[in-house]
């Protein structure tokens, strides 16, 4: 039998993977609406910076 694999997405912020039970969000850049940004839990509670991959936006 073959395992299966499953890859966790990381958060944009602190690039940790982001848990399936974390209080975890997932939006479109606000700017360019191409990259998707994922926000853990700390990230989120502190407003951490996160920067877009695709056009460099800076949300906080």
């Amino acid at each position: 039998m073959s395992q299966a694999t499953v890859t966790l997405p990381l958060c944009s912020s602190c690039n940790r993977p982001v848990k399936p039970a974390e209080r975890a969000t997932k939006f479109n850049c606000p700017s360019c609406n191409a990259s998707l940004i994922w926000r853990c839990e700390k990230c989120r509670k502190f407003s951490r910076l996160y920067v877009c991959p695709n056009c460099s936006f800076e949300g906080p």
